[in-house]
C-alpha cells in the first residue's frame, strides 16, 4: 500500500484538516474575547504558538492511534479503519466550519460595524487630542492650591490667592496651557498623587506650593512637577516682606515658564497690585457662581459689595458683580429692568477700566445674539475670541453660539478648548455633549455625557434622548425609571418616545394626549418634540408655534426634529424665527484656534 493511501486509511488528511479549522476558528474567538476581559496581545500570542505546536502531536496521534467504538485504540498497521471513525472526523469538520461561518456572519456584520465605530471615535480623539497638543506639546500646567503653613487657618484664602495670581500670569502666556482655577482648585483635598492628578487635569506638569505669613513677612515655596515621571524639576523658597508679594507672584511665574523652556513671543506679565482682602472675597464670590448654591445671588451680591467698598474699581468684582445682578433677577430678588439697568452700568465701567476688555466683547456679543443680530454677535465673539481664549465660560459661550447657528465643527472645536483648559468644568462638558449630539456623534456624546455626569446632576432630558437616537429605547425606559422624580413631565416624554420606537402605539399615544393636556401650556417644545419623534408633522409644527420663536431658535438643531426636515413647512418655520439656512450659511464663523 502507497503511502498516501495509508495516510487516508488512518484518517491523517481528516485530522489535521478537522484540526487545522478547529484551531482557526478558536483564534478568532480568542482575538474577540481576550481585550475583553484586558488580556494582552501576548496572551493571544501565547495561544496561537500553542495550537501550532499542538498540530504535529495532532496527525502523529491520527497516525498511530484509531477511533473504534471503544474509544482510541492503537492502530495495528492493516486492514481498514474502524466503522464510524471517518465519518466522525467529517462531523467534526463539518461541525467546525458551520460554526466558523456563523463566526464570519457575526464578526462581518455585527462586531465589524462596533469595532469601525469605536475605532472612528478612538482615532477622532486622537486627532482632536494630537491637535490640541500639536501647538502646546507638554507645555502644559495646573496650579494647585498653595498649603496655608500659618497658625492662622484663615490665612487659606491668602495662600489662594498667591497661586491664583501666578495661574492667572501663566494663563497670559500664549504657549502655555493653563488649567483653569476651578478644575486646579477642585484637586484640594481629594489625597491624590502628582501622576493621578496629572491624568484627571490632561497636563505634563504641576506647580504646588505652599505659604507662611508670619506678621509683615511671607515665605513662599513652589517647586514644579513633570506628571510622568512624577519628577521635580524645579522647586524654590522666596522671603519677602507682605509688600512684595507681588515680586514673588512674578518671580514664580518666570522660573516656572524658565524652567519649562518656553520661547516667550511677548514680554512676560506682571502681577498687579491688588488688596488681599478684595481679591480673596472676589475668589469666594467666582466659586460661589460656579457651584450655584440656594439663594446664589444674594450670597454673590453680599460678597462682592464687601470688595467693591474697597476697591471700587477691581475689575474681576466688577464682573462677579455682573453674574450676581443675573441670578438676583432670576430670583425675582431685583426685577428684569433693574438687573439690565446694574449690568449695563458695570460693563460701562469695565470699558473704562479696561478698554479692550474681551469680557465686554463676550457680553456684548451675547446681548447681540439675544436681539437676534447673528452677524454682528459673530463678528464680536470672533473679535472676543482674537483677544482670550483662556476663560473656559466665556469660550463655552461662543462654543454654544457656533452651534446655535449650526456651525457644528466651530462649536466642537470651541467646546474642546473649553474642557481642554477646564477639564472638570460641567457646563463645558455638558455644553460639549450637544454640541456632538446635533452634528449626529452620538458615540462622543454619551463619553461627554459620562464625564459631566461624575460632576454633578442635570441634563437627564438631553441623554434619554441621546440613548433614543443611539436606538437604545429599552435603555432609555430603565433609565428613566432610576431617577428621582422620574414621573415629571419630560421625563414622562422620554417614555412616550421610547414605547412609540418599541411599536406600543396606542400606549404612546394614550399617554402623549395626557401630556398634551396637563403639560403642553406650560412646555409647547417638549410637546413639539415628542410628535416630531412620533413623525406626526401636524401637532409637532402647531405646537412649535405655540412656542416662543427665541426658544425655538436655540433648540432648532435638535436632532428629534429630523423628520420635520422634508416637509416644506420647516424651511417657513426657520425663516420665522430668523434662522433660515441662507442666512445662517452666509455667516462666517470660523475661530482661529492656537496653532
Amino acid at each position: 500500500m502507497s503511502l498516501f493511501s495509508e495516510l487516508r486509511r488512518r484518517n491523517v488528511f481528516r485530522a489535521a484538516t478537522a484540526y487545522v479549522v478547529s484551531a482557526w476558528l478558536v483564534v478568532q474567538v480568542v482575538e474577540t474575547l481576550f481585550p475583553i476581559f484586558g488580556l494582552s496581545a501576548e496572551a493571544t500570542r501565547l495561544v496561537v504558538i500553542l495550537l501550532a505546536i499542538g498540530f504535529v502531536p495532532a496527525v502523529a496521534g491520527a497516525w498511530v492511534l484509531q477511533l473504534t467504538p471503544d474509544g482510541l485504540k492503537v492502530d495495528p498497521g492493516s486492514g481498514q479503519s474502524a466503522p464510524g471513525a471517518s465519518r466522525m472526523l467529517d462531523r467534526v469538520i463539518i461541525v467546525a466550519l458551520v460554526l466558523g461561518i456563523c463566526y464570519f456572519a457575526i464578526d462581518k456584520f455585527v462586531l465589524a460595524p462596533e469595532r469601525a465605530a469605536e475605532r472612528e471615535a478612538e482615532v477622532a480623539e486622537e486627532a482632536a487630542d494630537a491637535a490640541r497638543k500639536g501647538f502646546y506639546g507638554d507645555r502644559s500646567i495646573a496650579v494647585l492650591p498653595f498649603d496655608n503653613m500659618s497658625s492662622d487657618p484663615e490665612q487659606v484664602h491668602f495662600a489662594d490667592g498667591i497661586a491664583e495670581e501666578v495661574l492667572n500670569l501663566l494663563a497670559r502666556i500664549r504657549e502655555l496651557r493653563v488649567i483653569s482655577r476651578s478644575s486646579a482648585f477642585a484637586m484640594r483635598g481629594r489625597n491624590l498623587d502628582v501622576p493621578e492628578i496629572a491624568e484627571i487635569l490632561d497636563v505634563g506638569h504641576v506647580l504646588e506650593g505652599s505659604v507662611r505669613k508670619d506678621g509683615n513677612r511671607v515665605r513662599v515655596t513652589a517647586q514644579l512637577i513633570e506628571a510622568r515621571t512624577d519628577t521635580h524639576l524645579w522647586s524654590k523658597t522666596y522671603t519677602e516682606t507682605l509688600d512684595d508679594v507681588f515680586r514673588i507672584q512674578d518671580e514664580i511665574a518666570a522660573d516656572v515658564t524658565k524652567n519649562l523652556k518656553i520661547n516667550l513671543l511677548q514680554p512676560l506679565p506682571r502681577s498687579r497690585h491688588i488688596d488681599p482682602e478684595v481679591k480673596a472675597l472676589t475668589e469666594q464670590a467666582e466659586l460661589l457662581a460656579q457651584t450655584r448654591p440656594d439663594d446664589v445671588g444674594e450670597k454673590l451680591y453680599s460678597l462682592v459689595t464687601r470688595a467693591l467698598e474697597i476697591d471700587p474699581d477691581y475689575v474681576p468684582a466688577l464682573k462677579a458683580m455682573s453674574y450676581a445682578e443675573y441670578f438676583r433677577a432670576q430670583a425675582g430678588t431685583i426685577s428684569a429692568e433693574e438687573a439690565k439697568q446694574s449690568y449695563e452700568r458695570l460693563i460701562k465701567r469695565i470699558l473704562e477700566l479696561e478698554p479692550d476688555s474681551a469680557f465686554v466683547d463676550y457680553a456684548q456679543a451675547f446681548d447681540l445674539e439675544t436681539a437676534g443680530r447673528l452677524e454682528e454677535a459673530a463678528g464680536m465673539y470672533l473679535k472676543a475670541l482674537s483677544k482670550d481664549m483662556t476663560d473656559s465660560e466665556q469660550v463655552r459661550l461662543a462654543g454654544g453660539f457656533a452651534r446655535r447657528i449650526g456651525k457644528f465643527e466651530a462649536s466642537k472645536t470651541l467646546l474642546e478648548h473649553a474642557v481642554a483648559i477646564d477639564p472638570l468644568c460641567f457646563q463645558c462638558l455638558y455644553q460639549l455633549s450637544r454640541a456632538y449630539m446635533v452634528s449626529g456623534d452620538y458615540e462622543r456624546a454619551a463619553q461627554a455625557r459620562e464625564r459631566y455626569l461624575a460632576l454633578g446632576s442635570g441634563g437627564q432630558f438631553q441623554y434619554g434622548l441621546l440613548l433614543l437616537l443611539q436606538g437604545k429605547p429599552m435603555a432609555a425606559l430603565d433609565y428613566v425609571s432610576t431617577l428621582p422624580g422620574e414621573s415629571g413631565g419630560r421625563m414622562q416624554a422620554l417614555r412616550v418616545m421610547a414605547w412609540h420606537s418599541l411599536g406600543e402605539r396606542e400606549k404612546a399615544e394614550a399617554e402623549f394626549a395626557r401630556i398634551v393636556a396637563s403639560d403642553g401650556p406650560e412646555d409647547p417644545l417638549m410637546v413639539a418634540q415628542v410628535a416630531a419623534w412620533m413623525s406626526d408633522a401636524d401637532v409637532a409644527f402647531e405646537w412649535l408655534h405655540k412656542a416662543r420663536p427665541e426658544q425655538v431658535a436655540i433648540r432648532l438643531f435638535q436632532p428629534v426634529y429630523a423628520s420635520l426636515h422634508d416637509d416644506p413647512r420647516w424651511d417657513a418655520l426657520r425663516e420665522s424665527v430668523g434662522r433660515s439656512a441662507a442666512r445662517l450659511d452666509a455667516i462666517e464663523f470660523d475661530p482661529v484656534m492656537p496653532d
